[in-house]
């Protein structure tokens, strides 16, 4: 893919991100490319300063405005580049978390003065944010992040495009996530369908919804969402991985030479443990990834971090994946060879499954979860569910 903004993939990929908000109001185009130009492209501070900086002008600017109206756009696009200010922080920065907050805090200010309806409640230590379709109801999507998403990313990325569809929308985070990873330090669960039922009871049995449940597992959460459809077959009628994501095991083999692979089943020895490691630390991106994966699945070494997420794998979706499911897939996927999804799709069990690779050719967007593209996966997911209708 040509580079629009910055030839460090890292802060290409995020920039591009930002891309996946306009459509919906979390970002605009003018904006992020202004700000793109001050970044040192290869100083991670000078991306935390320069989204910091001008996500806190938006939002003195958005004091500024008489038009309820306008604050409330100007404080939704600043609650996105305060959650790309923190992004590249370490976990130890406590700039992280305040930027973090501040996201936050402006994206729920921004529904309240644009009046969009919402619900927020708290699930054991698990936020949930319920959004209420204004059409017939035709069923409820239960929607979790992944490795590092946002609770709140993912109004602009999935919600706004499914409430316009019929459906009730669901938001909710898990152990590893959002604030469960900074307020409460609880790291991922392998067991994620214990996660899911327990919001899916809450919300039948206090709030009252019924109808079709449908799974949707952004990024890792892809695998988290496999894992807890596979354990427990009654949680979804339907479950959307978007996109689908290996083991967690097979998806470090991209980063790394071919000749580490094979002590990714048994560790590291010592000294290759330390070697390896410098290499981590000499290449920016994948030195991101693997001090992000320490803090959100609690391991304090390399070997460790293998241990831990030896746990995160499919072989439970190849036994007991029945429930109808679509996955998307990403040709110039940057996190694992796109074939492991092939390989995936063809092994699982479900008899009702369908299988989309977005690549150049036939759509916009080739990149992990069709990164910047706000329209491909969505049209291509509900244009699925209206088949299903149609068939039924």
């Amino acid at each position: 893919m040509k580079n629009h903004f910055f030839k460090n993939f890292a802060f290409e990929f995020e920039t591009t991100r930002l891309m996946w908000y306009i459509p919906n109001g979390g970002a605009d185009y003018g904006e992020v490319a202004t700000v793109a130009e001050k970044i040192n492209p290869r100083n991670n501070e000078s991306w935390y300063q320069e989204w910091s900086n001008f996500a806190e002008k938006l939002q003195q600017r958005g004091q500024q405005f008489h038009s309820t109206e306008s604050c409330g756009n100007a404080y939704l696009r600043a609650s996105r580049y305060y959650q790309a200010a923190e992004f590249f922080l370490s976990p130890q920065d406590p700039r992280k978390l305040t930027a973090y907050q501040q996201s936050v805090s402006l994206f729920y200010q921004a529904l309240d003065l644009k009046k969009i309806s919402y619900q927020r409640y708290q699930v054991g230590k698990f936020r949930t944010v319920f959004f209420q379709t204004t059409k017939e109801s035709r069923g409820t999507f239960y929607i979790c992040g992944g490795f590092d998403a946002l609770l709140e990313e993912l109004y602009f990325t999935n919600v706004v495009s499914t409430l316009a569809q019929g459906f009730d929308v669901v938001l909710y985070e898990g152990p590893g996530q959002s604030n469960v990873i900074r307020e409460h330090q609880l790291v991922f669960d392998e067991n994620w369908d214990q996660v899911a039922e327990v919001v899916i009871n809450f919300y039948e049995k206090e709030i009252g919804l019924k109808g079709l449940r449908i799974g949707v597992g952004i990024s890792l959460g892809g695998l988290l969402l496999a894992r807890a459809a596979s354990s427990n077959q009654n949680l979804f009628d339907k479950v959307i991985l978007y996109n689908y994501f290996p083991s967690m095991l097979a998806s470090f083999q991209k980063s790394l030479p071919k000749f580490l692979h094979k002590y990714l089943d048994t560790g590291f020895p010592l000294f290759l443990e330390k070697i390896c490691s410098q290499y981590i630390a000499s290449n920016s991106f994948l030195n991101w990834q693997v001090t992000h994966a320490k803090w959100v699945f609690g391991a304090d070494s390399l070997n460790e971090l293998l241990k831990v997420t030896s746990r995160f794998n499919e072989e439970i979706a190849y036994k007991r994946l029945t429930t109808d499911c679509l996955i998307f897939l990403a040709k110039n996927e940057n996190y694992y060879d796109y074939q492991l999804g092939r390989n995936f799709y063809q092994k699982i069990p479900a008899k009702n499954k369908r299988l989309i690779l977005f690549d150049k050719q036939d759509f916009s967007a080739d990149l992990h979860c069709q990164n910047g593209a706000a329209y491909d996966s969505n049209d291509q997911l509900f244009q699925w569910l209206d088949e299903e209708t149609l068939k039924s």
